[in-house]
């Protein structure tokens, strides 16, 4: 993520959409099987910020430098993150709780292009799909509601559960970013993946 100054344009609603897409507009959260999509939160920022002091947990994360933040630099962080235009974050409920959040920043809406992340930093309800499904309900709205024509996501080669799920939902590799994240004595590659609205709708078909 960035902290570029942005603006957002509200798209109009067409009537033609899968019917599978939920439209965030008027019905957020966005609600899946098991998990919800919401504004985050002041509350839900005391639930992650554990995550975000630990520099181990960060490590494969963020792609920026790698600094344990307090409440009140994860509080700055978070405003520039979802900023309500061009950058949205939204809170991951699962039974209740509060056990991540899930992203949308540098949205382009000339071009149709968002940047998605995801994490899940509740560590005992890892592994049961639910990181899979937060994500699917993220995709609904950007290629639904927000009208995207591509989402790209950037993962560390080291990060074999990120590398799974986005493969899982349909992500292209498109390329290696070399040694663009310095971690502690040396610099680490990104991988670089693509979505595209109708790689997307071939996914939904397949899962209905």
């Amino acid at each position: 993520m960035t902290d570029k100054d942005h603006r957002e344009t509200h798209l109009p609603v067409e009537d033609k959409l899968p019917r599978d897409v939920v439209l965030a507009s008027d019905e957020t959260p966005l609600h899946g099987d098991r998990v919800s999509l919401v504004p985050l939160s002041k509350e839900d920022m005391m639930v992650i910020a554990p995550f975000f002091a630990d520099t181990d947990a960060l490590f494969h994360y963020l792609p920026d430098k790698l600094m344990p933040r307090n409440d009140e630099q994860l509080r700055v962080l978070m405003e520039d993150w979802n900023d309500g235009e061009r950058n949205l974050v939204f809170a991951c409920r699962y039974e209740g709780r509060t056990i991540g959040i899930v992203s949308l920043s540098d949205i382009d809406f000339v071009s149709g292009n968002g940047e998605l992340g995801v994490m899940i930093s509740d560590v005992s309800v890892r592994g049961k799909g639910l990181a899979t499904e937060a994500v699917m309900l993220m995709l609904d709205y950007a290629f639904g509601e927000l009208r995207l024509h591509r989402v790209t996501v950037r993962v560390a080669p080291e990060n074999e559960p990120s590398l799974k799920l986005f493969h899982k939902v349909g992500f292209i590799r498109e390329g290696r970013m070399r040694e663009v994240m310095r971690r502690r004595d040396g610099y680490g590659d990104l991988l670089f993946f693509g979505l595209l609205e109708d790689e997307y709708r071939t996914v939904r078909e397949e899962q209905r």
